[in-house]
């Protein structure tokens, strides 16, 4: 009978991925843990350092639950705590939150309280586009909060008045040839 011969590499790589294995069992175990202290809302079993995130998971749960004043007042306090590490997740998500709750005010006819909400949202994801401009949800949610409701610039009434003194009076001024 043969007895086939493992290399040294395929033996080291297999003690690899049987550590490798064993580091996602322990790192499920906790995850599963973590999960079953949020559930229960068991902040002891969490430990001091995953506090910040079970806060961030009740306001994000009260964020799917439509209790917008409930979710902005959880945001605010994790965003009050300092080095909380989820500042930018904060923002996107308070931005969401405005931007979802100015469409439920615009759709019933509000729109006195929905343009308010809509700026909040178009500023917080103008404010996360600064810190990091990969941020592509937040690149695609800006573009529909600007499409439902677009930047204007301010109109200098100035320029209104004497239109030949307006920076864009010299593009769009028709050349004319001088009479012989």
């Amino acid at each position: 009978m043969v007895t086939p011969k493992f290399s040294l590499p395929i033996m080291a790589l297999v003690a690899a991925l049987l550590l490798l294995i064993g580091y996602d069992g322990v790192r499920l175990a906790q995850d599963q843990r973590f999960n079953h202290a949020l559930g229960t809302d068991d902040a002891a079993a969490n430990g001091g350092s995953q506090e910040v995130h079970r806060q961030f998971a009740r306001a994000y749960s009260l964020q799917q639950q439509n209790d917008f004043k409930a979710a902005v007042k959880a945001y605010a306090e994790i965003e009050a705590r300092p080095h909380s590490g989820l500042h930018m997740d904060i923002k996107f998500n308070l931005a969401n939150l405005y931007f979802r709750e100015a469409i439920r005010f615009r759709e019933a006819g509000d729109e006195d309280l929905a343009m308010p909400l809509i700026e909040l949202a178009k500023q917080n994801y103008k404010e996360i586009l600064r810190a990091d401009n990969t941020y592509w949800d937040a690149k695609y949610n800006l573009e529909l909060a600007l499409f439902v409701a677009p930047d204007t610039e301010p109109v200098d009434p100035l320029a209104e008045r004497n239109p030949e003194r307006s920076p864009r009076a010299i593009t769009k001024t028709p050349l004319r040839d001088n009479l012989p």
